[in-house]
């Protein structure tokens, strides 16, 4: 996806029925109507489902090049922080799209973490195969087992982390896009039908795990707090339907990941092992991390807080929703959108 989609049709300003071809262009041909031979020309209908596919594979041009996922997740990451970044600047109303080129970005910086975590884990492993204290097989597997649980662990995380991003991303980015073509009250219209192009796009979700183009109610009433002008409203609406239609059935309704999770925020609350744990925050900004400060809002740092439990999660959320909200209406904005325009450049994960 060339990174200046939005200069190219922003809103897509052509009216439905003005030709967009010269006529001399197309493919004329003869034909017969009502008994008398005329020059024709065959338009395809613009139908849902035909703009539902347009839009979906916009959002696949970002992060499937050539009809095939970006193989590397942290690459793949940072075309989504880009994308949300660009549609933000593109209409500030798209407020949610702000708040998610920060969330997009620390999902990025907690891959950074799992991946550093399972190549200390295997390095320790293959050291202790050369330890000259160490006497048998089974000394190497006791000192052996902290860094091969760390190892798993932090490969499930990663795998879950790119998974729940890649869905996301296809699932809402869209919405956006055909929000900003033809408007609101054709996405009313045509939302029970985005389902119907499912065979021809990238979801990279078993549908019996999560059905692709759900017409979720909170889809249209986000839309309509972002039509009436209630764009902190919205935000919050957008952030249910990400955290609650999508990612809960993605990620985090699933076991090992909430085993994983459970062992990260324990690990994280005592310190133990050091540097193992993921920090589980949202620094409004294009750094993984910052010094502490209104940029940044973390997650409860009790030992048994769960991040996939519902109502847990979505305090955090709300919380950070607000948080973005403030910031933007005060003396931080300039910042914000600094940082927001450095995503949009790069990624923003550093």
């Amino acid at each position: 996806m060339p990174d200046d989609v939005f200069t190219k049709h922003p809103h897509d300003t052509t009216p439905l029925g003005r030709n967009t071809t010269p006529v001399p262009e197309c493919d004329v041909h003869s034909t017969t109507v009502g008994g008398k031979t005329c020059k024709a020309i065959d338009v395809p209908i613009l139908s849902c489902a035909s703009i539902w596919l347009r839009v979906q594979k916009e959002a696949e041009a970002w992060i499937a090049p050539g009809g095939k996922l970006i193989a590397d997740p942290v690459a793949r990451n940072r075309r989504i922080n880009q994308a949300y970044a660009q549609l933000w600047l593109a209409d500030k109303r798209f407020q949610w799209a702000g708040l998610a080129a920060f969330a997009s970005k620390q999902v990025g910086c907690g891959l950074l973490h799992a991946a550093d975590n399972i190549n200390k884990s295997q390095e320790e492993m293959a050291a202790n195969a050369y330890r000259p204290d160490i006497a048998s097989s089974a000394d190497i597997a006791a000192m052996n087992t902290i860094p091969a649980a760390i190892s798993a662990s932090s490969a499930y995380m990663y795998q879950q982390l790119a998974l729940g991003n890649t869905t996301l991303f296809l699932d809402i980015y869209p919405l956006h896009r055909f929000y900003m073509l033809r408007g609101l009250k054709h996405l009313q219209g045509c939302l029970r039908e985005r389902a119907l192009i499912f065979k021809d796009i990238i979801w990279p979700i078993a549908q019996t795990k999560l059905a692709f183009g759900q017409p979720a109610r909170d889809i249209v009433e986000a839309f309509e707090m972002v039509e009436n002008n209630l764009i902190a409203k919205s935000v919050e609406r957008f952030a249910h339907h990400e955290q609650i239609n999508v990612l809960q059935a993605t990620i985090y309704s699933d076991i090992a990941m909430r085993r994983a999770l459970d062992a990260n925020q324990f690990s994280w609350a005592v310190n133990f092992p050091t540097g193992v744990a993921a920090e589980i925050s949202l620094t409004l900004s294009a750094e993984c991390k910052t010094v502490a400060g209104p940029l940044t809002i973390m997650f409860s740092r009790n030992k048994t807080a769960r991040l996939y439990d519902e109502d847990e999660r979505m305090k955090f959320v709300y919380a950070a929703a607000a948080r973005f909200d403030d910031l933007l209406k005060g003396s931080a904005e300039k910042n914000i959108e600094d940082s927001i325009n450095e995503i949009a450049r790069n990624g923003g994960v550093r």
